[in-house]
């Protein structure tokens, strides 16, 4: 678990739990809900991706990657969000978020796992191809290959950059058609993806579901997940967590405007 104690006195100082977090950022959809799950007061900073604010110095002495979400507990650093819901439940095990059968906490950790094995090949590759989305810019990877240093995330923002072919889009959403027959077979007779109430399971595969929703992943053929979606949204974390930071537009004009920025990259760029 990448827990850090940085050297810097304006961190360890803090109090509490801190927050660094993006609104649709499905990583930090996650911590969100497990944070207001468990009813956990924290303090929120939001970073902001569009103008490179997670690769400043001072964020990168937080997480040096310059990934969201990290937080700071009582002058502690815990980045990735599989990580950081894992300390949560270790620091604050009431309400439980993993099942007390060994059994099944097993397959609550196989879930969690692979939504982060499948967070770049597949979910970040898919929602980038789709939109055309590049954070990055071309002039900037240079820096940015100097700053980064996790190689895997270095070479999935060149691609980004350069743009994912057809054939890596469509390998892509295989990937997540797969899952999604996973999740219907066992969604189809339960409302919870492991045992009887919610767990780091749930937590780990709705923001999926809300950022694939809303940049038009096809969910039509799985009504076992629309189900469980509808009553993940029941919930009183739901709110707070997600609805509150998400934007104010519907998916269809998000979609459209992020296919108008692609276009006008595009002429730019020729």
């Amino acid at each position: 678990m990448p827990i850090l104690h940085p050297n810097i006195p304006e961190i360890t100082s803090l109090k509490g739990i801190h927050l660094y977090h993006t609104g649709i950022s499905n990583c930090s959809m996650r911590v969100r809900l497990v944070l207001e799950e468990k009813g956990l007061g924290w303090v929120s900073h939001e970073i902001d991706l569009g103008h490179q604010e997670n690769n400043q110095l001072w964020y990168m002495a937080i997480n040096p990657k310059g990934l969201v979400p990290a937080i700071v507990h009582d002058g502690v650093v815990v980045t990735e969000s599989n990580d950081i819901m894992e300390y949560l439940e270790e620091k604050f095990p009431e309400p439980a978020l993993m099942p007390a059968d060994q059994a099944q906490g097993t397959e609550a950790r196989e879930w969690v796992d692979l939504a982060v094995a499948l967070h770049i090949k597949a979910i970040k590759t898919w929602v980038y191809g789709t939109t055309g989305g590049a954070t990055k810019k071309r002039a900037e990877m240079g820096h940015y290959a100097e700053i980064q240093p996790d190689k895997e995330l270095l070479a999935f923002h060149i691609k980004a950059v350069e743009g994912f072919s057809a054939a890596e889009i469509e390998a892509a959403r295989r990937m997540l058609v797969e899952v999604c027959d996973q999740m219907e077979a066992r969604l189809k007779d339960h409302s919870y993806l492991v045992g009887d109430t919610q767990s780091l399971a749930d937590i780990a595969w709705m923001p999926q579901y809300v950022l694939l929703t809303m940049l038009g992943f096809d969910f039509s053929s799985y009504p076992g997940i629309i189900a469980w979606a509808k009553l993940q949204k029941q919930r009183p974390s739901y709110q707070p967590a997600i609805a509150k930071w998400l934007p104010e537009i519907p998916g269809w004009a998000l979609r459209a405007g992020l296919k108008v920025m692609k276009a006008f990259r595009g002429l730019k760029a020729a």
